[in-house]
């Protein structure tokens, strides 16, 4: 058993590692630095360049002056600052300063909460409420659509499953600018900033989320189903004089419940992937739109935090 979790936590540090590679080659590969981005800096598209003598504090600041190895190590392991102290890298939950917003710490800008508020009102907070509330959807409505799926009439089946492949087809974009031009230009019944402590806010950008998640289960949900629906011992139930709603609680979904619910954790997980399209859309105040604005202002140390 040991040797089994040993493996385990063998393999995860060094999925983590080569995410953490991968990210940093990356962003380093993308033009420009974080005082001359050519994708999103006002002073870069007019033309404008810092002063060069101030550019060079701000590299030696913030080690962007070293060897990209040296940078790597730097982030993940720690280094020496200028007076010979050594601090701890990213093992030791150390992000680093973030460049575009003054140094502050990156930890502190996803984690903190705002002055008089809990962890919940953070970044990560919000959204991590987010992604709960759309798994909820996700959950429940994929798994009750599946199981009509396969006890409705053969009619109502296949509109249903055209419809979950269709959902499965539109984007989150695509899905989350509908709402807003038809909920909130439309038929005002939603803001176009909304006000996050409202309840009722969250209900479009949860449902938003969640819809491709809760298309995927269904569709797993319903092929479970169906297989196990043909199996002898459900013909059994049936002829014992078993209602329907008896053989499937009690002998289809139950054994069904294996695949589904192994579906649903890298289902789920890819919700985060998610938050970057339907946080800035609706200017939600989670973590997923810090990393989008990060990559966009190249604030390497937010973007690796992020990830």
């Amino acid at each position: 058993m040991s040797q089994f979790l040993l493996k385990k936590f063998t393999w995860m540090f060094a999925v983590l590692l080569g995410v953490t590679l991968a990210t940093f080659l990356l962003m380093h590969a993308i033009p420009g630095n974080p005082w001359s981005n050519y994708s999103n800096s006002p002073r870069a598209m007019q033309g404008l360049s810092i002063d060069k003598a101030l550019e060079k504090q701000l590299y030696q600041r913030f080690g962007l002056d070293l060897p990209l190895w040296r940078q790597y190590t730097r982030y993940i392991i720690g280094d020496f600052d200028d007076d010979g102290i050594f601090f701890c890298g990213a093992v030791c939950g150390n992000l680093g300063p973030s460049i575009q917003q003054g140094g502050r710490s990156v930890q502190h800008i996803l984690f903190a909460p705002p002055e008089g508020k809990t962890f919940r009102n953070s970044r990560f907070g919000f959204s991590i409420r987010l992604v709960l509330y759309s798994s909820l959807i996700a959950v429940g409505l994929g798994v009750l659509l599946g199981i009509l799926s396969v006890t409705k009439a053969k009619g109502t089946q296949n509109s249903i499953s055209v419809r979950l492949a269709a959902l499965i087809s539109i984007p989150n974009f695509v899905l989350g600018l509908l709402t807003i031009i038809v909920l909130a230009s439309g038929l005002k019944i939603m803001k176009v900033l909304p006000d996050w402590n409202i309840p009722s806010s969250w209900i479009v950008p949860a449902f938003v989320l969640a819809v491709m998640p809760m298309a995927s289960i269904a569709r797993v949900t319903q092929a479970s189903l169906q297989n196990i629906m043909n199996e002898d011992y459900i013909r059994t139930a049936r002829a014992k004089g078993l209602t329907q709603t008896r053989v499937m609680l009690v002998h289809v979904l139950r054994n069904a419940l294996v695949p589904i619910i192994t579906f649903m954790g890298p289902t789920l997980m890819e919700m985060f992937t998610g938050l970057l399209i339907v946080e800035n859309l609706y200017s939600f105040p989670g973590f997923g739109r810090e990393y989008w604005n990060a990559v966009l202002n190249l604030d390497y140390p937010l973007i690796m935090g992020s990830r």
